[in-house]
């Protein structure tokens, strides 16, 4: 099986080299290339260069300083997130999660302040982490066991210089591996044409320091005749959470060296370090009891002799992204673009078994090891590692009736996971934790896996342009996947804790996309989009459904779209209807623990929701006043059901979003208030043939900033949650939950409360 894969990915690799060298052919009948950087396809979502979204994008007043526009040309709902609005408004402390959530649909908040640590998950019309692509600079980077996602690593709000929320699968040239529920694509900052520097010092809540340093050469003939950008993010908090502190350090370096009037090089390197405290076993959150009795801030302890305590539950990350990037105008009408990456994950994480005890309580952490006192403390030493490699093949031939995309993605993985049980209270650790056991395995080991996926895809689109007015683009892309797994031991439900899995499978299959734009008006265009595509079920899923590999099917979807967007001078504003429908719809869910000595405990995985729909409708206007007043609001309705005969919600799917607020912007002055609400959500629990619903309420948040500019040096001051919410944002019901609100070992977690900060801003 593996074999017959390998031959279609190597046709693949050989297809796309087929194209560099038919592109070269092009370019030998064609006539001499204009400059680099006058064709508008390059790095990006979709082949396109950010620097052309955002100015199609602002073409008027209220577009330019709205915090999400549309584009008139766009062929789907998007919302696009300039640098000026994330400079203004986001978090300094913040991350690429908290940079699109004033988009329309999106959801998400952070549980715990200060911006260190896994806290933060974004989702989109009720699809969640995972059902959707993150990119960056138009590569798609995700976790390995699925594309799921870490809110705290790789990069920082100081390294995003746009984002573009896209709500649907693009077009056959957005490549990754989900574009299933739609993407948000984030964008490296511009490298600056002249010299500066820029120093950031920030000081809030929960003693939250950070320190950004960023450098620009401008073009140097030292580096000959290009330009480098360096940025250092550097941060440290305790967190709101009791105890709940960490550390991070990121370095960022992107270097644009011109060759010629022709080809441009962009070389990119992001690393990224991190250790903060964490309860990785089922956290974050706490229970009810808990909650009664230390309040919503309580997570860990400072008692060696408690399973709360830090010492047992921490987290070290450490990341890296790069690429490089080569743009080479072939002709006036042919570009060629070629994107090499590879980026590494690596996280070592100790545990205790149970985060729901009481401090001084019975312990509910007992060691899994064979023969250990059930008194002690226990827990596990975790690895997730993986590196992932990929390539990129970009050709445009433009004529003047219209413009051929092609190319494709060759992309390979290998992962490398364990979790070994400990006993904290003897000091059964190794000095190295995070070194994987060796073979013969024991019955302290839970989890031994390797496994690997080789990917390609190659697409084709076409923009015709039969009228000046009217582009239709239709487009295909063929993706075929193999993963293999290789675990001498797994937690299977159902089955043995040491049950072996080792298996193979491809996935394979064409996806198309059809989308029209049509401009009724220069300034007023309507647009529609039928698409479809499949995700690969998670790695996760193997350990309900067994050894049985075969048995998993993708998901997939059907995507119908219209909408329209007006743009003119003060006034912006856009809306659009949508449905999916989806089929073997995967999704986390709570599951029994198999593993002996914890027959009422539960664990996380996924279940099988069948076919599933998920419409709504959508919409975003801002008006700006000559003054330097811009007012904006957003929304939507959003309805996620299972089909079939009992029509449930989709768990953790809230039913709308909603936002408003006002940017200003006159003279030295700088201020912003916004408001953002997301809706209710539904959990359910299963406990034999009963079905028990859980309904979560809606949270809020309002923001506010106010800055001052000297010249040469600014200070900001920001607010987040002013009003100091802190309501339910998520919700893991136990095997025995029935109702919201008991002692049954539930597990909550809450928004996180009031947050202010000031930043002190040098630029020379």
């Amino acid at each position: 099986m593996r074999s017959q894969s390998t031959r279609r990915l190597l046709a693949i690799t050989a297809s796309l080299i087929a194209l560099t060298c038919g592109a070269r052919a092009w370019a030998d009948a064609a006539p001499a290339a204009s400059a680099p950087g006058s064709s508008t396809t390059s790095a990006g979502a979709e082949g396109t260069e950010v620097s052309n979204v955002i100015v199609t994008a602002e073409r008027g007043l209220a577009a330019k300083t709205a915090p999400t526009k549309a584009s008139l040309d766009q062929v789907q709902p998007e919302s696009i997130i300039s640098r000026d609005f994330i400079e203004r408004v986001t978090p300094e402390t913040g991350g690429w999660t908290t940079v699109v959530l004033i988009a329309p649909s999106v959801s998400g908040i952070t549980s715990n302040g200060g911006g260190i640590g896994d806290y933060n998950v974004v989702q989109m019309r009720g699809f969640q982490d995972g059902q959707f692509n993150i990119t960056y600079d138009g590569i798609a980077f995700g976790d390995t066991n699925d594309p799921t996602h870490h809110g705290a690593d790789y990069f920082p709000t100081s390294t995003i210089g746009a984002a573009v929320v896209d709500r649907g699968p693009g077009a056959a040239g957005d490549l990754g591996q989900a574009n299933f529920g739609g993407a948000i694509h984030y964008f490296s900052p511009t490298v600056s044409d002249t010299m500066g520097i820029v120093q950031k010092a920030t000081y809030g809540s929960f003693n939250t320091e950070a320190a950004v340093t960023t450098l620009n050469t401008g073009y140097q003939p030292l580096l000959g005749g290009g330009k480098l950008l360096l940025n250092f993010d550097e941060r440290r908090s305790d967190g709101e959470l009791s105890l709940s502190g960490g550390d991070a350090f990121n370095q960022m370096l992107k270097f644009v060296l011109p060759i010629g009037d022709k080809l441009v090089v962009t070389l990119y390197g992001a690393h990224e370090w991190t250790r903060f405290n964490f309860e990785d076993s089922e956290g974050p959150g706490e229970t009810w009891q808990q909650t009664v009795l230390y309040g919503k801030n309580f997570s860990m302890t400072n008692i060696p002799t408690d399973e709360h305590y830090t010492g047992y539950n921490y987290e070290r990350k450490q990341t890296d992204f790069e690429y490089v990037d080569l743009k080479y105008q072939l002709t006036k009408d042919i570009s060629l673009e070629n994107q090499a990456y590879t980026y590494y994950y690596s996280n070592k994480t100790l545990s205790t078994n149970d985060l729901t005890g009481l401090v001084g309580g019975p312990n509910t952490s007992p060691p899994m090891a064979a023969g250990a006192n059930p008194d002690d403390i226990g827990g596990y030493t975790k690895l997730n590692q993986y590196r992932v490699e990929g390539d990129i093949v970009r050709i445009d031939k433009d004529w003047s009736f219209g413009t051929l995309k092609i190319g494709g993605l060759v992309e390979g993985s290998d992962t490398n996971r364990f979790n070994e049980f400990l006993d904290f209270t003897t000091g059964q650790t190794p000095d190295d934790k995070f070194t994987p056991p060796k073979y013969p395995f024991t019955t302290n080991d839970k989890l031994l896996e390797s496994s690997n996926w080789l990917q390609g895809q190659i697409f084709a689109d076409f923009n015709w342009r039969p009228t000046d007015n009217l582009t239709i683009s239709p487009g295909i892309k063929y993706v075929d996947f193999t993963r293999d797994v290789d675990a001498a031991h797994e937690n299977v439900g159902g089955g043995s804790k040491n049950q072996a899995l080792v298996a193979s499978n491809t996935y394979s299959s064409p996806v198309y996309f059809l989308t029209a734009n049509y401009k009724i008006q220069p300034d007023w265009s309507i647009y529609g989009q039928y698409a479809t595509s499949f995700l690969i079920p998670s790695l996760s899923a193997l350990y309900e459904t067994g050894v049985n590999l075969q048995s998993l099917k993708p998901e997939s979807t059907t995507n119908y779209q219209a909408g329209t967007v007006f743009t003119h001078g003060s006034f912006t504003a856009d809306a659009d209807v949508y449905r999916i429908d989806a089929t073997n719809l995967y999704l986390a869910c709570t599951l029994p623990d198999p593993t002996p000595g914890n027959p009422g405990g539960t664990t996380a995985g996924y279940c099988n929701l069948g076919s599933a729909r998920y419409s709504g409708v959508e919409g975003e206007a801002a008006y700006a006043f000559d003054f330097g007043l811009t007012l904006f609001a957003n929304g939507s309705f959003n309805s996620s059901k299972q089909l079939g005969a009992t029509s449930e919600r989709i768990p953790n799917a809230p039913g709308w979003t909603d936002a408003m607020g006002a940017i200003y912007s006159h003279g030295r002055w700088q201020a912003s208030l916004s408001y953002k609400q997301v809706g209710s959500y539904v959990q359910y629990n299963t406990i034999g043939t009963t079905n028990y619903t859980f309904h979560l309420p809606s949270y809020d948040t309002v923001n506010g900033s106010l800055g001052y500019d000297f010249g040469h040096f600014q200070v900001k001051l920001q607010g987040f949650n002013l009003l100091d919410r802190r309501t339910i944002t998520s919700y893991t019901p136990s095997a025995t939950a029935t109702q919201l609100y008991a002692y049954d070992g539930s597990i909550y977690t809450y928004q996180a409360g009031r947050e202010l900060s000031v930043t002190l801003i040098a630029k020379f």
